[in-house]
């Protein structure tokens, strides 16, 4: 657009810019197809991208600010259009959230499912395969409470915002070390369980006969640590 073009009285073309009225329609579906866009990519690329804002609200500020950026800057752009998208959003947002509170089968497909990663001490494969989570991320998240092992770790959720929650157990049993293998020093420290062994992938506890591990269908069995530090004379 040329500058001596533009005119700050230029009302019409402040609000509208210079498209027809049937754009308005269009920009209506739009905007609901790039919030669906967001969503369903929110979606598959994991809960941790969502971390710290639920997958819909994630949408929504993307398409907010998908829809109001260029209008600042352009001078062909009316103000119009980006009003329309917010109010848009605002409804698709608020059908969401209305809807949520009172169809759970709806809000595990807008949000997400809660994923339990540990379970008595035992990682749960399966789980962590869906929700995307390496074995490392979760020994991160038990170290970041100062637990030395998983025998002390009754529940590990990843929840639907992509958070973790870590309930401990109140009677801790040996478990898997969570410390890193290349820490040698750190876990030479710890005292070992020779009672018996446990799963060298997931911490499952060995039973007679066994040579695969039913949860992980792993073959290398270790003995557990307690997380006491033993003492060295």
């Amino acid at each position: 657009m040329k500058k001596e073009e533009i005119h700050i009285e230029d009302i019409i073309r402040i609000l509208f810019g210079q498209v027809p009225p049937v754009f308005f329609i269009e920009l209506i579906i739009r905007a609901i197809v790039v919030y669906a866009m967001i969503t369903i990519t929110m979606k598959y690329l994991g809960k941790r991208v969502s971390a710290e804002v639920d997958r819909s609200k994630l949408a929504a500020i993307s398409t907010t600010a998908a829809s109001t950026g260029l209008v600042l800057l352009s001078p062909d752009r009316g103000l119009l259009p980006p009003v329309i998208a917010l109010g848009v959003i605002v409804l698709i947002q608020w059908y969401v959230n209305r809807r949520n509170y009172y169809d759970y089968r709806f809000e595990n497909r807008t949000e997400g499912k809660r994923s339990t990663l540990v379970a008595d001490g035992v990682l749960q494969w399966k789980q962590m395969k869906k929700a995307r989570v390496s074995k490392e991320q979760v020994f991160a998240q038990v170290r970041g409470t100062g637990v030395t092992h998983l025998g002390s770790v009754k529940r590990l959720y990843m929840e639907a915002s992509g958070g973790f929650s870590i309930l401990p157990d109140s009677q801790p049993a040996p478990g898997l070390p969570v410390i890193p293998d290349w820490d040698e020093d750190f876990l030479a420290e710890l005292e070992t369980w020779d009672k018996w062994k446990i799963c060298g992938n997931c911490g499952n506890r060995q039973e007679q006969h066994e040579t695969n591990c039913p949860v992980c269908d792993h073959t290398v069995w270790r003995y557990p640590v307690t997380g006491s530090i033993e003492k060295k004379q």
